[in-house]
């Protein structure tokens, strides 16, 4: 189940696989990436080879906690993947739980054993700890980027180990205006905003020892 959202988690790489400019830009760049509340929302068009996709990233808090959820449009309707965390930023040992929704279907509570496999994966990598990644970044320098959100002062930020450069600023959720890897696609922020609220409004479902589907009363 959570291979089909590998596209989301490899475009995330766009702007955390960051190499070493220290200063001022550099730490009000990291901060912009790092700095994110509760109902902070953005919505990003991602390109790459295969097509182009049209992604909601959102902090919640819902059911007790707070989730980092993200929704995008498949041919079976609206997926929705959240995962538990203590905040934004996060690292993927930090994740204690994910649901999984589509369409009409129920929301699903992913298994703790897929959990801990996925924490492990290479799909998890972009969820590293992004201010240290952040860190090792180049500079290229302050830049006013124009994209269909609006036009946004930004840092120009350079990662000479993958050639690809991202656009961050403080004036947007999660900082991200625009991110590029050359060979693998690109992103650009289409809307931002807050008082997001979780897309998952019922109880999830866990998989019975059966392979079924039931009610966890832990929800």
């Amino acid at each position: 189940m959570i291979r089909r959202h590998s596209i989301i988690f490899a475009a995330l790489a766009l702007v955390l696989a960051v190499p070493p400019l220290a200063g001022q830009d550099l730490d009000v760049a990291c901060e912009a990436i790092a700095g994110s509340s509760i109902g902070a929302w953005t919505e990003h068009r991602l390109a790459s080879p295969n097509g182009e996709l049209d992604v909601r990233f959102a902090l919640v808090s819902s059911r007790g906690a707070t989730w980092y959820e993200v929704q995008s449009q498949t041919h079976a309707g609206t997926s929705v993947l959240q995962l538990r965390v203590p905040g934004f930023p996060f690292t993927p040992a930090e994740i204690e739980e994910v649901v999984m929704k589509t369409g009409a279907t129920p929301a699903i509570r992913v298994p703790d054993a897929m959990v801990d496999e996925y924490r492990a994966s290479a799909q998890a990598q972009p969820l590293a700890d992004i201010r240290a990644e952040c860190r090792k970044a180049e500079v290229v320098g302050s830049e006013q980027v124009t994209v269909t959100a609006g036009t946004f002062q930004t840092t120009h930020l350079r990662f000479p180990a993958s050639g690809g450069e991202a656009w961050v600023s403080d004036q947007v959720p999660f900082g991200i205006v625009r991110g590029d890897i050359p060979g693998q696609g690109t992103t650009e922020l289409t809307a931002h905003g807050t008082g997001a609220v979780s897309a998952i409004t019922e109880t999830p479902l866990s998989f019975g020892e059966a392979g079924g589907a039931r009610s966890d009363p832990g929800q």
